[in-house]
């Protein structure tokens, strides 16, 4: 009942928000709003629904994919960072000033340039400017973006709650109305189960109804072994652990189903998307680990917040505390990777 209440409560508001974006893409339709072209191929990776997708892996892919061959640029707006403005990102960036995800980025892709800012086509053209033999740039979570022309647009949605399946915000998570994945060149559904039969894959392609220019395509997580913190080096379990699991992530059901499978106990300590870390925080995390009185434990947290909890790692001196690597594995791998090579090769 408290939930049907709630809904009734924001339903007025969701109807005023999808009113406002729909109204703003009409006019970008319209070419009312003007996007911006620029002379590089130029690749977009997003989403419809606020956070939970897997967009940054997804970008990390892609970027790994391109650099073999090709110098690589990713642009973030740097979501949560306390500074404005362009910023070039290196390894060793302090997440608060450039964001969580641009220096998760940056980490694993070291050879590659990250820059954040605010205005994308500012972003561009600054980086055009100091790389002028740049050959191709990759947009993170610029979608919604649309002062920019991009040659080829992704969005990521995940399985389990593909986007035509939620609401606007503020009723459900929607950024905007599911008709803007007709925008897309190609759609991931992300996060799809191992068991998943095709049976299941073909009632989401009738769902998305593909247009004549999409793709879709279908990926997964790997989760690789973990990784320590201090030293980066592999961890391979070699019993049953009770993991002091750390995460500030919009999904982390992925992540738990995937520890309990190996037979682990999971103490959860969930923090919101982006979360910035205190010494509170930290104070809570090292007492649920030393009142653990297993002798086989372990703290253990994601990719994206190891970027900040580095900062505090003298706190954590001589614990066994390490992070979750993952990568990404498409069904499709070798049609994914070759449509996204040909567009750089062609443009």
């Amino acid at each position: 009942m408290y939930i049907c209440h709630v809904r009734y409560i924001l339903y007025p508001f969701s109807l005023i928000y999808s009113s406002i974006i729909s109204i703003r893409n009409l006019l970008f339709d319209m070419n009312i709003f003007k996007a911006e072209n620029h002379p590089i191929p130029i690749i977009c990776i997003g989403n419809l629904s606020a956070g939970g997708s897997g967009k940054t892996p997804h970008t990390n892919y892609i970027a790994n994919l391109l650099n073999n061959n090709y110098k690589v640029a990713i642009l973030s707006r740097g979501y949560g960072r306390r500074t404005s403005g362009f910023h070039y990102v290196d390894t060793e960036s302090n997440a608060t000033n450039i964001g969580d995800e641009p220096l998760e980025l940056k980490q694993n892709n070291p050879n590659c340039i990250v820059a954040v800012n605010n205005n994308r086509n500012k972003g561009v053209k600054r980086i055009l400017k100091d790389y002028p033999d740049l050959d191709v740039i990759v947009l993170d979570d610029g979608f919604q973006h649309r002062w920019i022309k991009a040659g080829l647009s992704i969005i990521v949605s995940p399985f389990y709650k593909p986007y035509y399946k939620d609401k606007m915000l503020p009723l459900g998570n929607l950024r905007e109305h599911k008709n803007g994945a007709n925008r897309s060149d190609i759609i991931i559904i992300s996060k799809t189960p191992k068991e998943t039969n095709p049976k299941e894959e073909k009632e989401i392609l009738a769902s998305i109804s593909l247009k004549a220019h999409q793709k879709a395509y279908f990926s997964s997580i790997k989760y690789e072994n973990i990784k320590c913190i201090y030293t980066n080096e592999e961890f391979i379990f070699d019993d049953v652990y009770n993991i002091i699991l750390v995460t500030g992530i919009a999904d982390a059901k992925p992540l738990i189903k995937h520890l309990e499978k190996g037979g682990h106990y999971i103490h959860q300590i969930q923090f919101n998307d982006h979360h910035k870390y205190t010494e509170s925080d930290i104070q809570k995390i090292l007492i649920k680990y030393n009142t653990n009185q297993s002798l086989k434990k372990l703290i253990l947290t994601t990719e994206k917040d190891a970027t900040k909890l580095r900062e505090f790692l003298i706190q954590f001196k001589g614990l066994n505390f390490y992070y979750a690597p993952i990568k990404i594995k498409f069904e499709q791998q070798r049609e994914f990777d070759r449509q996204i090579i040909n567009y750089v090769a062609k443009n």
